[in-house]
C-alpha cells in the first residue's frame, strides 16, 4: 500500500518543514531544506491542511471499501464506484474478493482480477491464462453506467500477452481474435486517475513501435531492442519558492534490469502529456514533436544534464542539480527531462505506477530558501514538534 510520504519521514528523521501535493520538505538544521519529490500524489488536502496519502483498503458503512484521500469506492464483487459513476466486470463463475492491502483480489474461471486503489484513482488487473472461448470474452470488459466525474482521465483498456505483445481494444471481435493467438498470461488493464495539471509530477515511455498511450504503465522503458525507447519524466518543484537557491538535487530511478551501452538526461523545452507517443508530445489535442520522438535543439536540449550507464545494482542515480534550479527560477518552464540511449539494450525502471511506492522515481532537492521562503517562526515550530 502507498504511504510515501511517512516512508520519507522514517527514512530522513528530519522535522517536517512543509508538505505539498507530491512532495514532503524537511529541515536540515543549517539553514538548509531538502525536498523530496514523488510523481504520483502523497498528499490529500482536508480542511485546508495535507495529510499523507495511505491506500489501505478500510471497510465502509455501505459495504465498499475506500481511504479518506479518494472518492473511489471498491467493492469485493467487483463493482468500482466514483460519484454516480459505477463500473464491473462481470467474469465467468467469479468469487467473492478477498481485501489484500491496496487491493481486492477476485478469483475467478480462468484467471485473477486485481482491483487497486491509486493515490490518484483506480486500477484494475485482469489476468488471463487461456484463451477465452467468444461467450467468455465479452465478460472480461467491464460495463459502465452514469458518468465519470470530470476530474478523472479514463485510460485505454490495454492488454499484453507474455511475449510483450500490446493490443489496444477497439472491439469485441478484433479482441478475441488476438487473445486466440496470443502468449498466455494475458494482462488486460483498463483504469482511470485524476486529470494531471500541466506541472504535475508524471512520467512515461515513447516507443517507435505503435503510438499506445503507455502514461498508466507501471515501467519507463529506455534503449533500443527491435526499436526505439525513450523515456519521459516530470516533478512538480512548485512547493519550492522561486527565490530559492538550490545546492544539489539527485533523481533516483529503480529496478532496471538490462542495460544499453549509455543514456542521458535531457532538460525538455516543450510541453507533453503523460500520454504521448512517439509521434505527439500533445495527444488531447493532437501536437507532434518537431520530430518523432523528440528533435534535439527544439524538443530537447542539444547538451545533456547528466549520463551515464545502468550501474547493475537496480539504483541508478543522476545529478541534475542545474535543471532543478532552473525549474525553481522559471517553473513555468518545467518540462521535465526526456532520457535516451545511445546503444541497443533496455532498461525497463519502475514508473511512478508501480504497486511498490519505494521503487518509484524520487527526485531530492535541497535548496535554501529565500526571502519568500519558509518563515522562522514556523521551522522552529517543526522543531519543537519533532522532540
Amino acid at each position: 500500500m502507498a504511504n510515501w510520504a511517512k516512508s520519507q519521514e522514517q527514512l530522513t528523521g528530519l522535522p517536517v518543514v512543509k508538505r505539498a501535493k507530491h512532495s514532503i520538505h524537511f529541515d536540515k538544521g543549517n539553514g538548509e531544506i531538502v525536498a523530496n519529490f514523488s510523481g504520483a500524489p502523497c498528499h490529500y488536502e482536508e480542511n485546508g491542511e495535507w495529510k499523507p496519502i495511505d491506500t489501505k483498503l478500510l471497510l465502509l458503512p455501505d459495504g465498499f471499501y475506500g481511504c479518506p484521500h479518494s472518492d473511489v469506492k471498491i467493492h469485493k464483487d467487483g463493482r468500482v464506484k466514483a460519484g454516480g459513476y459505477q463500473q464491473k466486470s462481470a467474469l465467468v463463475a467469479a468469487k467473492e474478493g478477498v481485501v489484500d492491502g491496496d487491493k481486492i483480489v477476485r478469483e475467478f474461471k480462468f484467471g485473477t482480477q486485481y482491483l487497486y486503489m491509486k493515490e490518484d484513482g483506480f486500477r484494475q488487473e485482469t489476468v488471463i491464462t487461456r484463451p477465452p472461448t467468444t461467450a467468455e470474452a465479452k465478460y472480461l470488459i467491464a460495463s459502465e453506467s452514469g458518468e465519470l466525474p470530470s476530474k478523472y482521465k479514463r485510460s485505454d483498456i490495454t492488454a499484453v500477452d507474455a511475449d510483450g505483445a500490446v493490443h489496444e481494444f477497439v472491439n469485441l471481435g478484433q479482441f478475441k481474435k488476438w487473445l486466440d493467438s496470443a502468449a498466455y498470461p494475458v494482462t488486460i488493464d483498463p483504469d482511470f486517475s485524476v486529470q494531471p495539471d500541466a506541472t504535475a509530477g508524471k512520467d512515461t515511455h515513447i516507443n517507435t513501435l505503435n503510438n499506445t498511450n503507455w502514461g498508466s504503465d507501471t515501467r519507463i522503458i529506455v534503449g533500443y531492442q527491435s526499436y526505439y525507447f525513450r523515456g519521459l519524466l516530470q516533478f512538480d518543484l512548485s512547493s519550492i519558492p522561486t527565490s530559492s537557491t538550490v545546492s544539489s538535487s539527485t533523481v533516483t530511478l529503480k529496478n532496471g534490469t538490462s542495460s544499453p551501452s549509455g543514456y542521458a538526461f535531457h532538460r525538455l523545452l516543450v510541453a507533453w502529456e503523460e500520454s504521448a507517443n512517439w509521434l505527439n508530445r500533445i495527444t488531447s489535442s493532437p501536437t507532434a514533436w518537431s520530430a518523432n520522438g523528440g528533435q534535439s535543439g527544439t524538443d530537447y536540449t542539444a547538451t545533456a544534464t547528466a549520463t551515464g550507464t545502468h550501474l547493475g545494482s537496480n539504483v541508478d542515480q543522476w545529478d541534475i542539480t542545474s535543471d532543478a534550479q532552473y525549474w525553481v527560477t522559471n517553473p513555468s518552464s518545467n518540462y521535465g527531462n526526456i532520457i535516451i540511449a545511445d546503444g541497443s539494450g533496455r532498461v525497463d525502471f519502475a514508473s511512478s505506477d508501480n504497486g511498490t511506492e519505494s521503487l518509484r522515481p524520487l527526485l531530492s532537492v535541497t535548496y535554501t530558501a529565500g526571502s519568500a521562503g519558509v518563515p522562522k517562526h514556523f521551522l522552529h515550530y517543526a522543531r519543537l514538534r519533532s522532540n
